[in-house]
């Protein structure tokens, strides 16, 4: 077998591969010789026919089926041979697919891992959140309670902003309707988002039972419809009930119905107050591990593999594509076009680099997995259930959970070692402060 090896540039390697027609024609009559052992050929009896009939007859298929499993054979041989380690599958491209009596030529394209080392982990700077709640903090949650427990009451009055409407529209473009321009019994809630502003003010001063009015609606200019952007339509209502909002008291049955059984206002607010302390204190975590991996990331900047950049768009092209109803995960290629790989390209680049720092740090550093990490991930998962001793157990038994949760205890013992070698500043910040902090960063990952 003939190895040679071209570097075009970067980390891209060819590997060009000639097998020997000898080894081509002997595993082909090999394969052949298996095939025909017990093969019914008209004239002879089962398993007796020459090789030079089986050959004509079964020839062709086995050459084909010989030569996927040479290439794969031979692939991994001229690897061992030049001592190279590719990241991710290669690009096949034969060129020569033999006939009998000639050689199989074909060339392997791939990336290599890059040669990493790590720079500049003494100079990491992070800031570490340090949040106390606040009780301002917990009426804003039991506000909130109350907002998505609140209900509507029909009133004889004109419409107001934040009441729920239920109305009767027709909308127009230069006097003739347009499609979706129109619908009945439509509730909405004024000053909710949920209708154009023009045509939500638009409702405000109008009673139920009072005669149809018209609106003009403006739609913006990056509206998506392109036969409304842009333009002013006529929308004429008709209001068919108006209603207010009643928001409910913290009573002892509202406070019961959060989960307190206790039934009082202290007790709703001490537990309130710890859930909001446990996901401050995760909250920072997570930003604190994300500011740690963005420094890692700036002093290391690598070349990354494409081969692995690939594998890695289709992981999060299939993580995006659970959001979406079952009915249009099928089809790969119309996947592609509603995902396409230019919404996952930097997500998938970071990833793949951070992957390989982060297994540079494992190794330069020694580390090791440690089982008290491991149960303390697998506590943390489970304790979210009421059962949580039985998925503590189901978890164990599950090799394949296991594995993720040893990546992400691996993961934690990285980030804590970078951190020791980091310079740590702990910063005092506000709950809500905190936590718009952690929406910009889901925004960014988006």
């Amino acid at each position: 077998m003939q190895v040679s090896v071209e570097a075009p540039g970067g980390l891209e390697r060819r590997l060009k591969i000639t097998v020997p027609a000898e080894r081509v024609d002997s595993a082909v009559q090999e394969r052949v010789r298996k095939a025909g052992a017990n093969a019914k050929v008209p004239g002879f009896r089962p398993g007796k026919a020459p090789m030079n009939v089986l050959l004509q007859r079964y020839g062709d298929q086995a050459r084909q089926e010989v030569l996927g499993d040479l290439i794969q054979s031979t692939y991994g041989e001229a690897l061992d041979l030049e001592k190279l380690r590719p990241a991710g599958r290669p690009n096949i491209e034969v060129t020569t697919a033999p006939m009998s009596g000639q050689a199989l030529e074909y060339t392997a394209v791939f990336d290599l891992y890059p040669e990493i080392e790590l720079k500049g982990l003494e100079k990491l700077a992070v800031e570490s959140p340090l949040v106390e709640v606040e009780d301002a903090d917990v009426e804003r949650v039991i506000e909130s309670m109350r907002e998505q427990r609140k209900h509507f009451h029909a009133v004889d009055r004109p419409a107001q902003n934040g009441d729920q409407v239920k109305i009767d529209f027709l909308g127009k473009l230069d006097g003739e309707a347009f499609e979706g321009g129109n619908g009945e019994d439509f509730e909405t809630v004024i000053g909710s988002g949920q209708l154009l502003s023009d045509m939500e003010e638009g409702m405000i001063g109008h009673a139920a039972g009072s005669d149809a009015f018209t609106v003009d609606v403006a739609f913006p200019e990056d509206y998506p419809s392109d036969v409304l952007k842009g333009k002013t339509a006529q929308f004429e209502i008709t209001i068919k009930e108006v209603a207010e909002s009643h928001v409910p008291e913290v009573d002892e049955e509202f406070i019961k119905s959060a989960g307190v059984e206790e039934g009082t206002l202290e007790a709703l607010q001490a537990k309130l107050r710890e859930s909001l302390t446990k996901e401050a204190s995760k909250a920072a975590k997570n930003l604190t591990k994300s500011e740690i991996m963005d420094g890692l990331l700036k002093a290391n900047q690598l070349d990354v593999p494409r081969g692995l950049v690939a594998q890695e768009l289709d992981n999060m092209r299939q993580e995006a594509s659970q959001r979406l109803p079952e009915a249009m995960r099928g089809d790969a290629q119309k996947l592609k076009e509603l995902l396409p790989d230019e919404v996952f390209s930097e997500g998938a680049e970071r990833r793949v680099s951070l992957g390989l720092l982060l297994a540079e740090v494992i190794k330069h550093f020694d580390i090791q997995l440690n089982s008290e990490k491991v149960d303390a991930v697998i506590l943390e998962m489970a304790q979210g259930y009421e059962q949580s001793e039985e998925v503590v157990n189901y978890y164990r038994s599950n090799p394949q959970i296991m594995q993720g949760i040893e990546a992400m205890a691996m993961e934690e013992q990285v980030v804590e070692k970078l951190l020791e070698q980091a310079t740590v500043k702990e910063v005092k910040l506000s709950y809500e402060k905190l936590m718009e902090q952690v929406s910009q960063q889901n925004q960014r990952a988006a």
